[in-house]
């Protein structure tokens, strides 16, 4: 299980703040521990994308459909099921799903249950699932709601750190309870759950929901499994490059899945890896490329560019993740 052990927090401490040390083994290490082959040799063919999902709801049965088709279709690699942006209807931890109903981490908890149940019944012997629990950071205090600036939402959480907090147990929790499932029914499948957060500069500009949020899940986390993904978008105009690596590998769970829905985002990653190399001393592995239906840029296309402005900094010849998602 690539997942596992030291597997990619290379060249800093866990600490949750970028260091200066730089691991000039870097390549023999993750060839010898993640096994992924030889990624700092000649690029290699994209993977075959998964399909995820914005949910409009937490749906036991339509979310055991997904989980069915994914099977169907043996996909591996990483899905994402984006619930829509933390809230809190006054008693309860949830999200506002992309229907504008409010959902319960519990129901999330029981509809990502129900999508690995239809996974494992479905898929064939032997393959392979990341099961990301999703999230947005597209409301808050000091972020802009459409034309009122700085606005923040009537349904915001009290506090960003402490729904991080509950994200992750969530994931904790359905992770424990999905390889429970595997032992019981003899399953050869491995379906791990994971975390992620589309986190986008233009709404937190002013990053402190964003940072509250990943370091109140990797606090919980204490380490660097489950993972959290961060499949946003990393350009400058809001936060600082440092802002941007702190979200994208700073806190030990984070991995980068850009979302490259458009070519120049693809050279604003690019940015940011040369920003950590030779600002930070450290190489950003990119864990994934997220497309959209909406974008201009399809699943190949958007692996290319993304592969290309890896490998110009760090010669990164694989990325391990190709999904894409739809409403």
């Amino acid at each position: 299980m690539w997942w596992s052990g030291t597997y990619r927090r290379l060249g800093r401490h866990r600490s949750g703040r970028v260091t200066v040390r730089f691991v000039a083994v870097l390549a023999a290490f993750v060839v010898a521990v993640v096994g992924l082959g030889p990624i700092f040799a000649g690029a290699l063919a994209p993977p075959e994308p998964t399909t995820s999902y914005y949910e409009g709801s937490a749906s036991t049965k339509m979310l055991f459909v997904q989980g069915k088709l994914a099977g169907e279709a043996r996909q591996e690699g990483i899905v994402i099921l984006d619930f829509g942006r933390p809230a809190y209807d006054g008693a309860t931890f949830g999200t506002l799903a992309y229907s504008g109903r409010f959902i319960p981490l519990s129901g999330i908890v029981a509809g990502v249950q129900s999508y690995i149940r239809g996974y494992y019944r479905w898929a064939p012997s032997y393959t392979s699932l990341d099961v990301a629990i999703g999230t947005n950071n597209s409301c808050g205090t000091g972020q802009p709601c459409g034309s009122i600036p700085f606005c923040g939402c009537p349904d915001e959480p009290p506090s960003f750190f402490v729904w991080g907090q509950e994200l992750a147990l969530s994931v904790l929790g359905t992770g424990a309870w999905a390889r429970t499932l595997r032992a019981s029914n003899g399953y050869t499948d491995d379906v791990r759950v994971v975390a992620a957060d589309d986190a986008e500069p233009a709404y937190d500009p002013g990053f402190i929901n964003t940072y509250d949020l990943l370091a109140g899940y990797a606090s919980t986390v204490g380490g660097t499994f489950p993972a959290m993904v961060d499949y946003g978008s990393a350009e400058s105009s809001f936060w600082t490059q440092a802002q941007l690596l702190q979200v994208a590998y700073g806190f030990a769970p984070d991995v980068p899945m850009p979302q490259i829905y458009y070519q120049d985002q693809a050279a604003q990653w690019g940015s940011l890896l040369r920003y950590a190399k030779a600002r930070k001393r450290v190489l950003v592995r990119i864990f994934g490329v997220l497309t959209t239906g909406a974008g201009t840029n399809d699943p190949a296309t958007a692996y290319a560019d993304m592969l290309g402005a890896a490998a110009g900094v760090t010669a990164q010849g694989q990325i391990p993740w190709l999904s894409t998602i739809y409403r």
